[in-house]
């Protein structure tokens, strides 16, 4: 299985920790002039983006629209762009995030345990 990425989702070089937090989402995206929804389910969040698993298989660097429903808040509607891809687990790095948005991230952030970093096995053999 190859793994590809351009970014990690658990950087400690990063200047969003990744947080768990589980949520089914939608992802909305465009392909072949066709409009496509297809469920998933989110494992860590972060103030730039998310880790989720999706059964659709989508390409490095495609844009789609993530619905995010949070906690004690409306539910999010966030563009966003695959940034890895290891098998069915993406990570998605937010495009385009309102001031109010950042804010109901953060407040659902707030408290929520940090996901340790662990790198990958194509980062520790490169």
């Amino acid at each position: 299985m190859t793994e590809h990425f351009s970014d990690s989702p658990a950087d400690p070089n990063k200047v969003s920790p990744r947080h768990v937090f589980e949520v089914r989402i939608q992802l909305n995206f465009q392909r072949d002039q066709r409009k496509l929804s297809r469920p998933g389910w989110v494992r860590d969040l972060s103030e730039s983006g998310l880790r989720a698993f999706v059964a659709e298989a989508l390409l490095l660097d495609e844009a789609v629209i993530l619905e995010i429903p949070l906690p004690d808040s409306n539910k999010q509607v966030i563009p966003a762009k695959v940034v890895r891809v290891l098998g069915t687990e993406y990570g998605f790095q937010f495009t385009a995030l309102s001031a109010e948005q950042r804010c109901a991230l953060q407040a659902v952030l707030n408290g929520r345990p940090v996901v340790p970093f662990t790198p990958s096995a194509a980062q520790t053999s490169a």
